[in-house]
């Protein structure tokens, strides 16, 4: 998975923007159908997906997997990726994580000595299935935070924004750091981690206290609509997290960070590009902005808030020398 990361950094940075070679696909990676704990079955859960403007989703059904082929309608420009959210047994907290692009269904493993080697081994069990892991809500019930996530050994996608609930804590308390300040001290300890959002989706219907879907997703940069390029676009970062802003264009090499957002009418943008450690690198008001690199900042990645509080993240791209 390093090289395919770093792949994905080469071609990011020559593509330089979306052009007839590429597109962006919008997708959910965290959905919940009749097959567990959701309400609505697969075959409506698909369609409301397709019909809100996705391109890709996945089914990820707790410790089963949900096959999609008899819900993945051909040539319809939306395609279904396997998966399977699977949480580990007898944790008194919960420890849960997505895989994707599995075969068949990952038995969950059981918990072990302490939070931080339940994760890693949930992880590894992952990856040794072929797997792409994404690790879930590590702040619901605050769970895991930074100390734990540290003890995976191999690159993984951490769900920094899951919108099914206010107690998934995102944004963390007075006390414990938010899904993002973690993500920067895992990026700063040199891990590979990949930013996502999702709606965590349980149901399509209910009051807006029933946080619908809609809320939270990724867009991945593919040269095609495939399962095998989303997957590959997952593993190797070539993807940007948001909870209701559009990034039209980004690109970076090693001298300038380029962030374009598409603008939606009536609102306002602060572009930030962050660095080691959640040092605010530079701040910019509009809907573009560049970074000139130094060369010393280890990683640079952005951060795009809109004046209603909405945001996207772009992946952390590495500066190191």
């Amino acid at each position: 998975m390093r090289r395919k990361f770093l792949l994905g950094l080469i071609l990011l940075a020559l593509a330089g923007h979306v052009s007839a070679d590429w597109m962006w696909a919008k997708g959910n990676l965290h959905t919940h159908t009749t097959f567990s704990d959701g309400r609505d079955p697969a075959e409506a859960v698909a369609e409301w997906y397709k019909s809100h403007g996705y391109q890709f989703l996945v089914l990820s059904d707790h410790d089963k997997l949900t096959d999609p082929a008899p819900f993945d309608k051909p040539g319809d420009d939306f395609i279904l990726i396997p998966g399977e959210e699977i949480g580990v047994v007898g944790s008194r907290l919960p420890i849960h994580a997505n895989a994707f692009g599995i075969k068949e269904t990952v038995e969950p493993p059981t918990k072990s000595v302490t939070p931080g080697r339940s994760i890693r081994d949930l992880v590894d069990l992952i990856v040794d299935s072929g797997g792409i892991p994404q690790v879930n809500h590590p702040n619901w019930m605050y769970s895991l935070d930074h100390r734990e996530l540290l003890q995976i050994r191999h690159p993984f996608i951490l769900e920094i924004a899951n919108m099914a609930s206010d107690d998934n804590n995102n944004f963390g308390s007075a006390s414990r750091l938010s899904n993002e300040q973690v993500w920067d001290v895992l990026l700063s300890d040199g891990r590979m981690v990949y930013a996502s959002a999702s709606d965590d989706m349980h149901m399509l219907q209910g009051t807006e206290k029933d946080f619908l879907p809609g809320r939270g997703w990724v867009v991945a940069r593919v040269p095609e609509l495939t399962p095998s390029a989303i997957l590959k676009a997952l593993a190797s970062g070539d993807f940007y997290a948001s909870i209701g802003v559009e990034i039209a264009d980004l690109a970076c090499d090693r001298k300038v960070f380029r962030v374009k957002v598409k603008p939606q009418e009536g609102k306002t943008y602060l572009i930030r590009f962050i660095g080691k450690w959640g040092e605010i690198l530079q701040e910019t008001v509009g809907d573009s902005a560049t970074y000139k690199i130094s060369g010393d900042e280890s990683y640079v990645r952005c951060k795009v808030i809109a004046s209603d509080g909405r945001v996207a993240w772009t992946q952390a791209f590495r500066l190191g020398k």
